[in-house]
């Protein structure tokens, strides 16, 4: 089956076109449950590799141009992905699927994008942020404070001083799992200030559950959260992320309006045979 991978800021994806059905068939034929196909293709050694994979499907309303269907890269079910969005958008404007200007439906309400540069930036215009709030955490005896808020996911923001020190993989597991975000747990990042409109991130992703390069929704989540507590006091802001590429997030105060925009880059378009899936079936008995 023909997929394409491509990053934006370091988060990669699994994109197919299933506007035809294609990938039900596949699932039926070969007996396969969805997450199962989904763990096989994103595992990193023997399969594709990917934070998460991405189906582009038909719209349900004529208004817009297509659906997405996101799975994190441990087969759970995302709202809402700020790169991965961008990535979709690109994957679709190389199809046709799309033009410069784009509208898509995902769990977390319709997404508008802009593509520039014949693809290789793109900018998205979020759902509108909530449930924003204060929160004190004690981990092992350790107080946390930080904010939380939803970007289209949910997202815990630390300002911290010095951000290469920390242990992303324990404190940020530790603060995705706490008791406060029961029951679906939240996406962590650890922020910090660097001038008047630029932070450097870390992100503990929830679904992939350890550090990535770059989180989107995490980007804006941070952006507006330093702008909030006049960490940074000019907009766009400027998001340097664990992979060395900048995202800009701009937004209203009244955060009515908020856009994302960054890099995206094709890695490699390709065929996937059903023996990854019969591979990985094979090992799995194995492993019993």
């Amino acid at each position: 089956m023909e997929f394409a991978k491509l990053q934006g800021s370091g988060n990669d994806f699994i994109l197919i076109d299933n506007r035809d059905g294609k990938v039900d068939l596949f699932l039926r034929r070969l007996g396969l449950e969805v997450k199962d196909f989904v763990l096989a293709l994103c595992e990193p050694h023997r399969g594709i590799g990917a934070d998460g994979l991405i189906l582009i499907e038909n719209p349900s309303s004529p208004e817009n141009h297509f659906r997405w269907q996101f799975f994190n890269a441990d087969g759970s079910v995302a709202e809402m992905c700020g790169n991965g969005s961008r990535c979709a958008v690109r994957f679709a404007y190389d199809r046709g699927i799309v033009d410069k200007e784009a509208r898509f439906e995902t769990l977390a309400g319709v997404i508008e994008a802009w593509v520039f540069e014949g693809g290789s930036r793109v900018k998205v215009q979020l759902t509108k942020p909530r449930d924003y709030r204060e929160a004190t955490l004690d981990i092992d005896g350790h107080i946390i404070e930080g904010s939380f808020i939803n970007t289209g996911v949910p997202h815990f923001v630390v300002v911290v001083d010095e951000l290469e020190a920390l242990d992303i993989k324990k404190l940020g597991r530790a603060i995705r799992f706490h008791k406060e975000f029961e029951p679906k747990g939240t996406n962590v990042n650890f922020i910090q200030p660097l001038s008047r409109r630029a932070v450097r991130i870390r992100t503990y992703e929830r679904g992939v559950e350890g550090e990535t390069l770059a989180c989107g929704t995490g980007a804006v989540a941070s952006a507006l959260v330093a702008y909030r507590k006049g960490l940074v006091k000019e907009k766009p802001v400027e998001v340097y992320t664990k992979g060395g590429e900048l995202l800009r997030v701009d937004f209203e105060d009244n955060l009515e309006e908020t856009f994302l925009e960054g890099g995206v880059c094709k890695v490699f378009e390709g065929f996937f045979t059903e023996e990854l899936f019969l591979c990985m079936r094979k090992l799995r008995h194995q492993q019993r």
